[in-house]
Formats: C-alpha cells, sequence, structure tokens
C-alpha cells in the first residue's frame, strides 16, 4: 500500500480512485494508514464477507486474503485482475490503465 501512496498522482493524472480492503478492523487498520501517511481509502472486512465472497481468502494461512487488484472502469467493467501471494506493484497498474485507455479512445473512434 504504501507503494500506492507513492504513486497518487500518477493515478490522480489518470482518473483512478484507489480504494483499499483489508481483513483488519478499522481499530488496528486506521492507526496503520495514519502511521503510513495513506491518502486513499480503506475499507475494513474482519468478518472476511467481501473477501470469501469474491473467493480471495487465503486458507493455507488461516484468516488472511491473497493479495489482489481490480481495475475497474466508470461503466463497472473490471479490466484487469490481479489475485496473487505477493504483492503487485503500481508500475504494472499503471501500465494496465494506459492499456485500457488507450484502447477505449481507439474503440471510440471506431464507433
Amino acid at each position: 500500500m504504501v507503494d500506492l501512496r507513492k504513486h497518487m498522482a500518477d493515478y490522480d493524472e489518470r482518473g483512478v480512485t484507489v480504494v483499499a480492503l483489508s481483513v483488519d478492523p478499522p481499530e488496528v487498520t486506521l492507526p496503520w494508514a495514519a502511521k503510513k501517511e495513506l491518502s486513499f481509502p480503506l475499507a475494513s472486512d474482519p468478518e472476511l464477507n467481501i473477501i470469501r465472497g469474491w473467493n480471495l481468502e487465503n486458507k493455507s494461512v488461516g484468516d488472511l486474503a491473497f493479495h489482489a487488484v481490480y481495475l475497474i472502469d466508470t461503466d463497472g467493467t473490471i479490466f484487469y485482475r490481479k489475485v496473487a501471494r505477493r504483492r503487485a506493484y503500481s508500475k504494472e497498474f499503471l501500465t494496465a490503465i494506459d492499456y485500457w485507455q488507450a484502447f477505449k479512445a481507439a474503440s471510440a473512434r471506431t464507433d
């Protein structure tokens, strides 16, 4: 999440809203987020309702989630999904966003 913070200007210039979801309750997440100076919204799912609903529970580690990223367009289209045991980084997301935005712009010109 610190990597996301470092690249917030890159997301902002692309018109992207970043939201993070944690298994930790707010009383754990909020002080941690303040310490890390995160400027994007953090949602909390300590009951794992969303995490289980999206099949992201990492059962081999207990009540934890896989690292997951979904990039969703304003029309609700999921155009990028990554679920992994390791954290992904902004460069990967920004490349996917740039590709999607270029694809949409090219598609709009051919319609």
